[in-house]
């Protein structure tokens, strides 16, 4: 809005005055809003004293100033302070000056200020009166309102808005001078930055105490992952084919003689002496080659004692297994203290009595100590339990011959949409949600499991009762006990049905992909080839008649004309094929009824065929009509009948010798018409009739006979959008019978 510089004459000395007066004023707001912006004031006293001040000192009777809610760097309410209306989805607090205006008066000011709260958000201030102005609109409200001068300059800087300051007088003849305007600008600048580095620290302080959270949740994740690594009561490798370590998860000081991060990126034989290293190193080998669980046990020295340890090597990912190695010391002397118990009953149970007591006090000692393994065993188990309950894969644990159904997990409900309840009552009863195409395959799975021929790794399909299907990947493998039997059967099950979608699209897009290009190859091939020989006609007599046609007879003359016409002809027929299917596989050629005459149009067609070329086959023409239908009742597709009755009849005229016939036979009732075209020709061979309808393949026995393979491909284009149907019966030497179908539609 612009500022007019027109005001009341002010003399010289008043002028000057005027100007010392507002320079000591802005003086003064300076310093309060410097006490401020250095953290030595309050802000809401500071705002509290520049509109007492601006009252005070350009002597109006009303100092209003707006701050908007969203940006609020008071934090105590105080004396003065009212809520506004919600105006552009924003509140706004009104400091009022002592001694201002009755509350009339402040309320047309708020509501002034709300009404044009969008043009003061463009740092445009709204002034009133100007001398020699029209006011603008938004004035003239105000000034058929009250009457009293207003002046409200908005609290903006870089783009961002803090609210405005409002000063009012009653005087209608008061007029704002430009010293005074520009006066309390400067003011509210100075308040607008203030405001603006509030709002820049406290979105600091929001952005730091979002990062201490985020520092703190990610100290207590790895503590959580930490405290889990200590607990792991193996320590687990990852070793890559060559042997070199990649990483080690809760390793033991007692399972190694140098701490766990010294291994990683050593070889196995800079770490294990060098014959449990080759072994270990074999059974990874082996591990890769056949993708199963490997088993072996080495004794190492470890601060100074002899410990028995197993590793099991199981392949994890391309070139890399994953060792899990357990100290089983006290097993291999529990073992060994078995054997020796046993030696020694053999030995002394007949020699003396006293001695068997001795070992039955230490069996029951053993006995005790198995009870406490077992207790142990218990609480692993629900480890385990806890474990596979909170993964997306169904796990599984079975006798070895699924009998019985000792643990499934609860996600089997969500996948399977049954209960586990049905499921521990029936073991059998998952069997029967296998689809029924891989019910036999995953049948004779099991049984090689049972057998302990192969473990179970299969894909394979469910039913869920809802009647959809999901595919499954489900791998299982037996679990022995220390006698090498097979107790359990444990297993996984994983839903991949969004893989096995994923794949099936990939290999759909690669077969249509493969289809488009021999297609395109074919038409690549055909067309060029077919192009060539009437272009090179055209192009031959063309050249003949320019430089001999003045020495030549009409008729020889007339001759090569009509071969170029030929030529053009052929290849126009040639074009118009490959864009009447074109349009076909684009879904552009539509259906387009009307009532024909059959006789007059197929009689005509072929008398048109022998017309254009007289050395053809004879054509013969039979007709069979139910006395009910009348031909006024037949309608048809002009175009596309003329497509299927031109290309048949062109195919049968191509393949077949000139002194033969062919025979066209109409039959028509009230319900549909049939049109069968036989000759004696070529015939087709048994291989290719598979594929007689795909665009430009042909026969194999068509020789040097010219054509495109397009012609059976737009009559079984034609044939569909008709609603009718094609079958063919042709037989090698002796001929092919073509018989086309179509319905008598409504018109």
């Amino acid at each position: 809005m612009a500022i007019s510089s027109k005001h009341l004459s002010i003399n010289a000395n008043e002028l000057g005055t005027m100007e010392n007066h507002l320079l000591t004023l802005q003086v003064a707001i300076m310093q309060q809003i410097a006490q401020v912006s250095q953290g030595n004031g309050v802000p809401q006293d500071g705002l509290q004293t520049t509109v007492d001040q601006l009252r005070h000192f350009l002597d109006v009777d009303s100092c209003l100033m707006f701050i908007v809610s969203d940006f609020e760097p008071i934090t105590t309410p105080f004396e003065g302070e009212v809520k506004g209306k919600k105006r552009q989805e924003n509140l706004y607090q009104l400091l009022r000056g002592k001694g201002t205006v009755d509350d009339s008066s402040s309320r047309l000011i708020c509501e002034f200020y709300g009404k044009y709260y969008t043009w003061l958000i463009q740092g445009k201030p709204l002034i009133f009166p100007i001398a020699d102005e029209p006011p603008p609109a938004p004035i003239q409200e105000w000034q058929r309102v009250s009457g009293l001068p207003l002046l409200i300059l908005p609290l903006c800087h870089r783009q961002s808005f803090f609210g405005a300051i409002s000063l009012m007088a009653t005087q209608p003849q008061r007029q704002w001078s430009q010293a005074e305007i520009d006066c309390v600008c400067a003011i509210a600048s100075q308040w607008a930055m203030v405001f603006y580095h509030i709002q820049q620290e406290q979105e600091y302080h929001i952005q730091q105490q979002k990062h201490q959270q985020v520092i703190a949740a990610l100290n207590r994740a790895e503590s959580r992952n930490n405290a889990l690594l200590e607990i792991i009561p193996d320590a687990l490798f990852r070793i890559n084919s060559a042997g070199i370590y990649l990483d080690c998860y809760g390793t033991k000081t007692e399972t190694l003689s140098i701490p766990a991060a010294d291994i990683i990126g050593k070889h196995l034989h800079q770490i294990l002496p060098t014959l449990v290293a080759g072994l270990i190193w074999d059974h990874i080998e082996q591990a890769l080659e056949t993708k199963t669980i490997q088993r072996v046990e080495y004794q190492l020295w470890v601060n100074g004692k002899a410990r028995n340890f197993e590793a099991r090597i199981v392949a994890s990912g391309f070139e890399e297994v994953s060792v899990i190695v357990q100290d089983v010391t006290d097993r291999v002397q529990m073992r060994l203290s078995l054997e020796q118990v046993n030696d020694a009953l053999e030995m002394r149970v007949e020699e003396r009595t006293a001695a068997l007591r001795k070992v039955n006090d230490v069996l029951q000692a053993e006995i005790i100590e198995r009870k406490r393994i077992e207790e142990q065993l218990r609480t692993s188990e629900e480890q385990l339990r806890q474990l596979t309950e909170n993964i997306r894969e169904v796990f599984f644990l079975t006798t070895p011959d699924f009998s019985q159904m000792i643990y499934i997990s609860p996600v089997y409900q969500e996948v399977w949409g049954r209960s586990t309840k049905s499921l521990y009552e029936q073991p059998s009863s998952w069997l029967e949600s296998i689809h029924p195409e891989d019910r036999d395959r995953v049948t004779q799975a099991l049984h090689k499991q049972s057998l302990g021929e192969a473990n179970f790794q299969e894909e394979y399909r469910i039913v869920r009762p809802d009647g959809s299907v999901r595919w499954m990947g489900v791998r299982a493998f037996p679990v022995v006990n220390e006698a090498g039997i097979t107790i359990r059967i444990a297993g996984i099950a994983e839903d991949i049905t969004e893989r096995q979608r994923v794949q099936a699209e990939i290999l759909n897009a690669l077969a249509q992909e493969k289809e488009l290009s021999d297609l395109k190859s074919r038409f690549i091939t055909v067309t060029s080839h077919e192009f060539r020989t009437p272009l090179t006609t055209i192009h031959s007599s063309a050249e003949l008649l320019e430089h001999y046609r003045h020495k030549w007879s009409e008729e020889k003359q007339q001759m090569h004309l009509h071969r170029i016409q030929t030529s053009v002809k052929y290849m126009t027929k040639l074009l118009n094929d490959v864009l009447i299917l074109g349009k076909a596989d684009a879904g552009k050629l539509a259906l387009s009824l009307e009532p024909i005459d059959l006789k007059l149009f197929c009689a005509t067609l072929v008398k048109d065929l022998q017309l254009n070329q007289p050395e053809l086959s004879v054509i013969n023409i039979s007709y069979e009509w139910e006395p009910t239908l009348d031909a006024q009742e037949i309608y048809l597709d002009k175009q596309l009948l003329q497509q299927i009755l031109e290309n048949v009849l062109s195919n049968a005229i191509k393949y077949s010798s000139p002194e033969q016939t062919i025979e066209v036979k109409l039959n028509g009732n009230r319900e549909q018409i049939t049109l069968e075209i036989r000759d004696r020709g070529i015939g087709i061979p048994p291989d290719d009739q598979d594929r007689i309808f795909e665009a430009f393949h042909r026969g194999t026995n068509v020789g040097t006979i010219p054509g495109t393979g397009l012609g059976l491909a737009i009559v079984k284009k034609c044939v569909d959008i008709h609603q009718g149907d094609i079958d063919i019966n042709s037989i090698i030497g002796v001929g092919t019978t073509v018989t086309v179908t179509l319905p008598i539609l409504n018109s």
